[in-house]
């Protein structure tokens, strides 16, 4: 595990999570593009982890330790800030269903990764936190201020918050494989 990756996704989702709030506006796209310029290697947002945990060799057991470390990472930030901001306390959303299952839903997840991935991969950080920005509407990009604000809100399912926070990052991964298997297909 290497420390200085932990410490830079904690400091990342730390700022993004006290400084942003929310992804859907330009303040938000403004504080991630800092973040990402000012903390270099980080991944700060869990979707961008699940990208990389997908594009990478899905055999690699080091690459999954160091991707679920730095989803853990995003996660402890997120509820320093959230604690921070709330003085102490947070009020969760509600869990979501864990059992249910919506198609589109699913493809607009694996469709707005692989479009993501896409301007990540080839565009400077700034753009990227634009996109993810013009996503915030079609994806829950919160990740680790939503499971942070889960844990430490008391939300009413732990379980059906974790499973739906993996699925929802696990499908913006497989666009994320698309992004990057397609081309090579073609």
């Amino acid at each position: 595990m290497d420390m200085d990756n932990m410490m830079n996704e904690m400091g990342g989702a730390f700022m993004v999570a006290w400084l942003a709030g929310g992804m859907d506006d330009l303040g938000g796209a403004l504080v991630l593009a800092a973040a990402w310029m000012a903390i270099s290697g980080a991944h700060i947002l869990p979707v961008i982890t699940w990208g990389h945990i997908m594009t990478g060799d899905l055999g690699d057991t080091d690459a999954w330790t160091d991707n679920g470390s730095r989803l853990v990472a995003q996660m402890v930030g997120a509820i320093l800030a959230l604690m921070l901001v709330g003085e102490g306390s947070h009020t969760a959303a509600a869990a979501p269903d864990m059992w249910s299952f919506d198609l589109w839903a699913t493809l607009t997840a694996v469709g707005a990764g692989a479009l993501l991935w896409t301007v990540y991969d080839r565009c400077d950080a700034w753009v990227t936190a634009f996109v993810v920005m013009a996503m915030a509407g079609t994806l829950s990009l919160g990740g680790a201020a939503d499971m942070g604000g889960a844990l430490i809100g008391g939300g009413d399912d732990m379980a059906a918050s974790a499973v739906a926070w993996i699925m929802d990052g696990l499908w913006v991964g497989v666009g994320a494989l698309v992004a990057t298997k397609v081309p090579d297909m073609l």
